[in-house]
């Protein structure tokens, strides 16, 4: 082990399920090898159910997490630093697409995988990593929010409040 002070956990299985939910928050409220609990929650799904899902979990729980994503046509990508009651979360300040009630299954195509560059998406996790890192190991300044476009090389940066009136409050 390179650091005998670091416990990553890993999880396979659909936490949109009722189920897994209750496993899920189980996980996130477990303690580590120091019997501590969980510092950091890192998002790197799909879809955006599980992204509320884990917003729910982690907005219960007081639990700042990281959240990531990469669009379906690969060439812009985000990552968030969400702190429950300090910035906004994944329901106050959603992508335009869940704003707009649009249901993510008619965006996609029956068969057709979603664009995948490999590139957008080393850059998008290099972002969160290097975030994770900066928060973990307590140097930098976290970013708020990062956003990426591949077409023109532009990396926006925001900060996001909490909306008063969030859906998901705790």
């Amino acid at each position: 082990s390179i650091n005998p002070d670091v416990d990553i956990l890993t999880y396979n299985f659909n936490i949109t399920s009722v189920d897994y939910y209750d496993q899920f928050v189980e996980a996130l409220q477990s303690k580590s090898l120091q019997s501590e609990a969980v510092d950091l929650v890192l998002s790197c799904v799909d879809n955006f159910e599980a992204r509320y899902v884990i917003n729910t979990a982690c907005n219960e729980l007081n639990l700042k997490w990281l959240e990531s994503g990469v669009s379906e046509n690969a060439v812009s990508g985000h990552i968030q630093f969400i702190v429950p009651g300090q910035t906004a979360c994944f329901a106050c300040a959603p992508p335009l697409v869940v704003a707009s009630k649009i249901d993510e299954k008619t965006l996609k195509k029956d068969g057709v995988c979603a664009a995948s560059l490999p590139t957008t998406m080393a850059i998008v996790a290099g972002l969160l990593v290097q975030n994770a890192l900066k928060f973990l190991l307590d140097f930098g300044d976290v970013s708020n929010f990062v956003g990426y476009n591949a077409l023109n090389d532009y990396f926006p940066l925001m900060m996001l409040k909490p909306n008063p009136s969030c859906d998901d409050q705790f």
